[in-house]
């Protein structure tokens, strides 16, 4: 086996490819990219799989021999990354290691045989609808998922219609959904796990790809490229339900600069306790009141709002994490609804973000904390000046 390649092509294939490939398995074939020369068609096909996705990509390159490997993923990348020319040689030998040479530099690895690599199966899908933008839709999304990778929330889901695709993740705690506007070609949903959908975005950023279904799972394909991801089969929760149930008692329209620092300054103020402190929001009649307070000290922040509808004069408390994700997902000029039991929907034309108040028990006993913290502080400074004064007095 034998073939030439173009290092920095072939490096930028496999760096897309490399967080889809487990960096622990008791299988060390998995940990690996599958080589194969091709010499009939003439080109290389690289492919890896951790068996709840898969990835496979291939171009055209100089094949003098055919025939497939398995090598360390993460140790090939390395080794194409150091080497210097734009040519390199790939040469399999009888003993069954490979060669990895440039004028200037030979490296000789030890590989696997192809045949222990459990190819994917990736069926072509009898029908597809085209997307795009799904980087940016994961980036808006995927903060707002659940941390249980057991739970049908760890995952996100795509409802794709003839004339738009959007992305909703949630944790039961928030919900974040993200539109992208584009000539589809059909309707199709599925919901696939965060990581999965995370080696998509690595793979194809937000590039236009034809995407079907085949069995249970689901196929991404675009020139040079095919992914397949298992989906989730258990029914996404029904945030369209859950949004249109919100009943609007103030409603106010902000910008994102000015939220967004507000935010960021109550935030700041709040991880400076114990722990991270909840943030109070105060609705006012031309602004927004943030407020939060810890064993450390307390801030006041205010951002100007234009009151469309509703009724000041309410508070409710929010965690400041998620607070500040929301501006991963809202951007621009934002339209902020309050429901009557202190639900926070932010919008703008395309994206929402859905925050759920923290408790009034559990406000109470976060200050509880922080109040005994406080007595504990001041009594170690009052024991600290007493042994002080006695010192001083015992020195005269």
């Amino acid at each position: 086996m034998r073939f030439t390649v173009n290092r920095k092509v072939m490096l930028e294939h496999l760096k897309t490819m490399v967080s889809l490939v487990p960096k622990t398995n008791t299988f060390p074939e998995l940990k690996g990219f599958l080589i194969e020369a091709n010499e009939d068609d003439g080109h290389l096909y690289l492919t890896a799989n951790n068996m709840e996705a898969a990835i496979q990509r291939k171009f055209i390159t100089g094949i003098e021999e055919g025939g497939f490997f398995v090598i360390d993923a993460r140790t090939l990348i390395s080794i194409l990354f150091h080497l210097n020319g734009d040519e390199v040689v790939f040469e399999k030998g009888d003993r069954g290691g490979v060669k990895i040479s440039t004028p200037k530099c030979t490296f000789t690895m030890s590989v696997l045989d192809g045949e222990l690599f459990p190819r994917p199966n990736i069926p072509f899908p009898d029908s597809t609808v085209k997307v795009a933008g799904m980087k940016k839709l994961y980036n808006k999304t995927s903060g707002a998922t659940s941390k249980d990778t057991t739970h049908i929330l760890n995952g996100i889901h795509i409802e794709v219609l003839p004339n738009s695709i959007t992305a909703t993740g949630c944790d039961a705690r928030c919900i974040a959904a993200a539109a992208h506007q584009m000539d589809c070609g059909g309707s199709m949903d599925f919901t696939l796990p965060k990581a999965s959908l995370s080696y998509l975005v690595s793979a194809a950023g937000d590039e236009e790809l034809e995407v079907g279904k085949s069995g249970n799972f689901i196929i991404f394909m675009k020139e040079g490229m095919l992914f397949s991801a298992k989906r989730l089969a258990k029914e996404y929760v029904n945030t369209n339900m859950i949004l249109d149930s919100l009943k609007t008692v103030y409603e106010a329209k902000l910008e994102f600069k000015d939220f967004k620092e507000q935010v960021q300054y109550a935030s700041d103020m709040s991880a400076m306790g114990v722990e991270c402190s909840y943030v109070r929001l105060d609705f006012e009649e031309n602004c927004i009141s943030l407020t939060t307070g810890n064993d450390v000290g307390s801030g006041t922040y205010s951002v100007d709002a234009v009151k469309i509808g509703g009724e000041s004069g309410r508070s409710f408390y929010y965690p400041s994490v998620m607070l500040k994700d929301l501006f991963k997902t809202v951007d621009g000029t934002m339209i902020l609804r309050l429901d009557a039991r202190g639900y926070l929907l932010v919008f703008n034309r395309t994206d929402k973000y859905l925050i759920t108040p923290i408790t009034s028990a559990a406000v109470e006993k976060q200050n509880k904390k922080y109040e005994e913290q406080m007595k504990k502080a001041r009594g170690e400074t009052a024991d600290k000046s007493a042994k002080k004064t006695r010192s001083a007095k015992k020195a005269a």
